[in-house]
C-alpha cells in the first residue's frame, strides 16, 4: 500500500519542528530543571494553550487506591474535544503522523477522540538526579550500545537520534515488576487468539550501583505462558546488554529443557508473522543496523493517559472489537509535542522496514506512535502505544499498544492487562537477579 502522498502531508508538520522546538534544541545542562524538566521537555505549554506547561506530573495516589486494585481513571470527567474520522482527517493531517492518516482513511469507522491535554508523567527525584548526572557522561558505543552511564535518561539534551532512542532504552517502566499480560492476535473473521503469560522484570540499570550488579546487562526479562492449555509452561528469557544485541532463551515443556534462542532478535518474525521481535515494545534491542536521525519536534495527536484500558469492567472482548482495528471507545488521543526520530537501515544491511520513523512523547521519551517503511519505501507497518500514569511508581507505563499490519489488515494487541492482582510496577525484589538464569528458568518450567 503505498501512502507517499500521506508522507508528503505529515512533512508540513514536521517542518514547523525546529520553530516549535528551537529553543529546547540550543539548551544546556543549566536549563534542566528550570526552562526545560528535568528529563528534557520544554517545561512551558505552546503558544496557543492547547499544550499545558509541564507542572511536575500526577505524583499522587490516588485516596484508598493500593497496588494490585484496577485503575481509577482520574480524567474520567474530561469532555471529548472533537473527533478526528476519514471526514476530517485531512484538515488535521499536519498534526498526524503518516501512518495515522492512512489508518484512519483505510478502515471504516476509525476515529481518533481527542480530549484536553493532560502532561500527567512524572518521576523520582532520584531519577531526576541521575539523568543530571548522566549529562557530559553518558557514553555510547558506535554500535549505540551503552558504555557509560546509569540510573535515569542518559541523555536529556540529545545531539542525535542514536541519543535520543538510547534514552528509551533505558526509559523508567519499573526497577522490579510483576504482571500478567495477554497478547492478542486478530484474525481476518474478526476473531482472536489470545496468549496470557505472567512477566517478571529487572533492570539492575537503575541500581545506584548498577554495574556493581551486573555489568553485562541492563534489563532482564521472563515470560511463562498461562493460557491457552496447549501452550501452558512455556517460558522465554531475554537478557538485554549493555552493548550488544539481546539474548534470548526458551523452556520447552515437552522436553524439560531450556535451548538459546539465537534467532529471537532484531527483524526475525514473531507473533503470527505479524508482528517482529524488535518490534515489540516499540522497538528493542540494539540498534546497530540503522542510522537515527533526530529530525526535530511536532506537535502531535497521540494516545495518551489511558488508564481507562485497566478500570473495573473492562475486558478483552470490549478491547478487541474487531479483527482490523481494536475498540475505538477505550483510546484517548491528546495533542503533546514529540521528538521525530528517524532510522534508516544502514548500507550493507537487510531489513524488513527500510526506515521507521518514531513519534517520541517528550515527557518520557517513550514512542507513542511509529511508521514502518518496506523495502521499497511505502508504508507497511503502524505502532500506537497507549501510555499512563502510575504513580505508585512514579513513572509513565503502557496501557495497550497496537501493532497493524496495513497489507494483512490484522494487528497485534500487547500489554493487556483485565481484572484486579494482574499489575505490579513497584514489585520489590520479589525476584532477584538469580532468578534471570538457565538453571532457574528450568527450574521455574517445572513448577
Amino acid at each position: 500500500m503505498s501512502v507517499r502522498n500521506n508522507w508528503m502531508n505529515g512533512l508540513a508538520g514536521v517542518a514547523l519542528t525546529f520553530a516549535l522546538s528551537g529553543g529546547a534544541l540550543a539548551a544546556g545542562a543549566d536549563d534542566l530543571g528550570n526552562s526545560l524538566t528535568p528529563v528534557g521537555a520544554e517545561r512551558a505549554g505552546n503558544a496557543d494553550g492547547t499544550i499545558p506547561a509541564w507542572t511536575g506530573g500526577d505524583l499522587e495516589v490516588p485516596a484508598g487506591w493500593k497496588t494490585g486494585d484496577l485503575r481509577v481513571d482520574p480524567y474520567a470527567g474530561d469532555a471529548k474535544l472533537f473527533s478526528i474520522d476519514a471526514s476530517n482527517v485531512d484538515q488535521y493531517a499536519d498534526k498526524l503522523s503518516p501512518g495515522q492518516v492512512a489508518i484512519v482513511k483505510r478502515y471504516d469507522g476509525y476515529r481518533m477522540d481527542v480530549y484536553p491535554s493532560r502532561r500527567s508523567c512524572g518521576y523520582s527525584q532520584e531519577l531526576y538526579d541521575a539523568t543530571r548526572a548522566n549529562v557530559g557522561v553518558a557514553k555510547l558505543s558506535e554500535k549505540g550500545g551503552i558504555l557509560a552511564g546509569h540510573g535515569g535518561f542518559l541523555f536529556p539534551l540529545p545531539e542525535n537520534g542514536l541519543q535520543a532512542i538510547a534514552n528509551y532504552r533505558t526509559a523508567f517502566k519499573g526497577k522490579h515488576t510483576n504482571l500478567t499480560v495477554n497478547i492478542i492476535n486478530s484474525q481476518t473473521d474478526g476473531n482472536y487468539v489470545v496468549n496470557t503469560g505472567v512477566i517478571h522484570t529487572y533492570a539492575p540499570y537503575f541500581e545506584p550501583n548498577a554495574r556493581e550488579i551486573d555489568n553485562e546487562y541492563m534489563t532482564k526479562f521472563v515470560y511463562k505462558q498461562i493460557a491457552p492449555a496447549a501452550s501452558v509452561g512455556g517460558i522465554i528469557m531475554t537478557l538485554q546488554p549493555y552493548d550488544d544485541s539481546n539474548e534470548s532463551w526458551v523452556y520447552i515443556p515437552g522436553l524439560r529443557r531450556v535451548k538459546k534462542a539465537p534467532t529471537a532478535n532484531y527483524d526475525t518474525p514473531g507473533q503470527d508473522d505479524i508482528r517482529t521481535f524488535d518490534q515489540t515494545y516499540m522497538y528493542n534491542g540494539l540498534p546497530d543496523r540503522y542510522d537515527w536521525k533526530l529530525v526535530g519536534k511536532q506537535e502531535l495527536y497521540v494516545p495518551y493517559n489511558a488508564s481507562r484500558f485497566r478500570t473495573a469492567g473492562v475486558h478483552v472482548s470490549d478491547i478487541i472489537t474487531n479483527g482490523k482495528y481494536p475498540s475505538r471507545d477505550l483510546a484517548r488521543y491528546e495533542l503533546h509535542r514529540v521528538w521525530v526520530v528517524e532510522a534508516t537501515v544502514k548500507e550493507g544491511w537487510r531489513n524488513t522496514f527500510s526506515k521507521r520513523v518514531f513519534y517520541m512523547d517528550e515527557d518520557t521519551w517513550t514512542p507513542v506512535v511509529a511508521d514502518l517503511y518496506d523495502t521499497k519505501g511505502n508504508l507497511y507497518r503502524f505502532q500506537e502505544n497507549h501510555i499512563f500514569m502510575a504513580p505508585e511508581m512514579p513513572g509513565c507505563v503502557t496501557a495497550a499498544d497496537f501493532y497493524h499490519d496495513l497489507n494483512a489488515d490484522r494487528y497485534v494487541a500487547d500489554n493487556i492487562i483485565v481484572g484486579p492482582g494482574n499489575a505490579n510496577y513497584a514489585a520489590g525484589d520479589v525476584v532477584d537477579n538469580s532468578f534471570f538464569t538457565p538453571d532457574s528458568m528450568r527450574r521455574y518450567g517445572r513448577r
